[in-house]
């Protein structure tokens, strides 16, 4: 919930910014002015600003020319202007920037990524004083001790942290990339092949920032040696970038649907406000990261200013009578030069990610195991794939509830997809890795004296305790195999659902308490995104 908390208290302080105009946007400006015949005819477009085309560190690389200049501006359709009947759509396309200007902003994509960081370990540090404790211990030994701690699939957090919380700061992460990717900045949902290779981008950087945030240099494991003190896990490593990717997509489909809709029937400046903030939290703190208020949209009409004049009595014209939508959504060639051509992509999808949740019981007794885990796939021939998968799990059932089991299983191996470019595409699969198994017993009683001592600082104890202080643990490791095989439905080009995935597991391992791992049955079901194919 940190994430909420953090946009609610930083939104604060924008809420009384002054009215600074917001502009008219750039490349999906259409959405405001399209098939509007009236106003483009009616408006005095002569002393309209044009901006120059600026470098690539810019924040808008458009220009719009004023009308008197159609009939040399270079763009295929501006011959229309001549016509008085014809749709004054064409007038107000941006010129596309030239390949130079789709660099990607690395040094402001970074900057803006490491000030997230920042906020959020200032909210720890601001809220946890195990935190602030942990800054006074050595912080290498400490660190490296923190990320060997990394073991299963649960971190201890209930619901809304793992599956509500970190997907919002992945798509926090995703959205900073993409305000700083000139070629996919303004892209909408609908915008087909090019939106998700954007969403895809974003998805990698994202991963990149929460790997970092969790075990990097500058993070929860080297400012407050966290694994040391809470239970460790796979989860958010698995979740935050692919869920994130999943919230940036919901977040566009609900500004197009959902904001746009309203923006089409209310000029009321709050209830915008609001509706953008608060149903786009991560575009949101994106904006708040760029110094920017959380509600801007460069694809619409600002909200301040000469804009938001424009903006009433768009709403106004269409709301009383014959005025068309204000806003719409315009799809719009994404080649530089305004030519988009058809590609012929495989059927067999040359990389696969997939995420997943899964269910193992172990044969010999002792436990069955809810979990999940990631995998990735590289195509090299029509029929053969190299995967590499790893998993974690929770082992449930123990008899006393102060005891906890978890396992983490990691391997590469070969998976044979004999119709992968049909609909149906069944497959077999052989895994060759490690497994690790850890048994916990935990001292409730022992937890409670020691906080008591601490005190927050204030008690007889020198240290926050550490888990090591009052729990007990006995970990294995063992070579393991997997094997088995399952079905995929392809349900788009980019999606396929892997229904079943049945695998028989062995691992070289002893029991480890009443846990024995040695055999295991693994079921999964998971969600695929296929790369290559669209």
């Amino acid at each position: 919930m940190k994430e909420f908390l953090l946009f609610s208290v930083l939104s604060l302080f924008c809420w009384q910014a002054p009215a600074i105009s917001q502009g008219f946007g750039s490349a999906n400006h259409t959405e405001s002015l399209a098939q509007s015949d009236e106003l483009c005819s009616t408006e005095d477009w002569s002393d309209f600003p044009v901006p120059a085309l600026q470098l690539p560190g810019a924040v808008n690389p458009f220009q719009y020319p004023p009308l008197q200049d159609a009939e040399t501006f270079r763009y295929p359709n501006l011959s229309l202007m001549k016509d008085q009947s014809a749709n004054l759509y064409y007038a107000i396309q941006p010129v596309q920037p030239p390949p130079s200007l789709y660099q990607v902003r690395w040094l402001p994509a970074i900057n803006e990524s490491l000030l997230y960081t920042g906020v959020m370990h200032t909210f720890n540090l601001w809220t946890e004083a195990g935190t602030r404790d942990a800054l006074n211990g050595h912080w290498f030994q400490n660190y490296i001790d923190s990320v060997s701690e990394l073991r299963g699939w649960s971190d201890g957090d209930r619901f809304m942290a793992p599956y509500v919380g970190h997907p919002i700061e992945g798509s926090i992460f995703g959205f900073i990339f993409r305000q700083n990717d000139p070629r996919y900045r303004e892209v909408q949902w609908g915008d087909g092949r090019v939106y998700f290779v954007s969403v895809l981008r974003s998805m990698a950087w994202s991963a990149a920032w929460h790997t970092q945030w969790k075990i990097g240099p500058i993070s929860e494991a080297s400012i407050g040696n966290v694994m040391l003190h809470a239970s460790p896990g796979f989860i958010t490593l698995v979740d935050t970038p692919t869920l994130g990717a999943v919230t940036m997509i919901a977040e566009d489909i609900a500004d197009r649907y959902l904001i746009m809709n309203l923006e089409n029937h209310t000029a009321n400046r709050t209830v915008i406000i609001l509706a953008r903030s608060f149903l786009n939290p991560g575009r949101s703190f994106a904006n708040l990261m760029a110094f920017r208020l959380p509600w801007v949209r460069d694809t619409r009409l600002g909200l301040f200013g000469e804009n938001y004049v424009t903006r009433k009595e768009l709403v106004k014209e269409y709301s009383e009578g014959p005025g068309e939508k204000p806003f719409i959504y315009v799809r719009r060639s994404w080649d530089a030069s305004g030519v988009e051509f058809e590609h012929t992509y495989p059927r067999e999808a040359p990389i696969e990610l997939s995420a997943y949740p899964y269910y193992e019981t172990f044969l010999g007794g002792g436990g069955n195991c809810i979990g999940g885990g990631g995998s990735g796939a590289a195509r090299i021939s029509p029929s053969l794939q190299i995967v590499a998968e790893v998993n974690g799990c929770l082992v449930m059932a123990f008899p006393a509830y102060n005891e906890s089991g978890d396992s983490l299983f990691y391997g590469v191996g070969p998976r044979w997809t004999p119709r992968a470019a049909r609909r149906l595409s069944p497959f077999a699969e052989f895994l060759f890795g490690g497994r690790k198994v850890t048994y916990e017993v935990d001292d409730e009683a022992l937890r409670q004296k020691l906080m008591q001592e601490w005190n927050n600082g204030d008690g007889t104890l020198p240290h926050y305790p550490k888990r090591s202080d009052w729990s007990t643990e006995t970990a294995h490791n063992g070579v393991s195999v997997a094997a088995g095989d399952g079905l995929d439905i392809v349900i788009t080009r980019p999606f396929a659902w892997r229904l079943v995935n049945l695998q028989y597991t062995h691992t070289w391992m002893g029991d480890v308490n009443t846990m024995r791992p040695e055999n295991g049955i693994r079921l999964t079901t998971e969600a695929v995104l296929r790369i290559g194919t669209w």
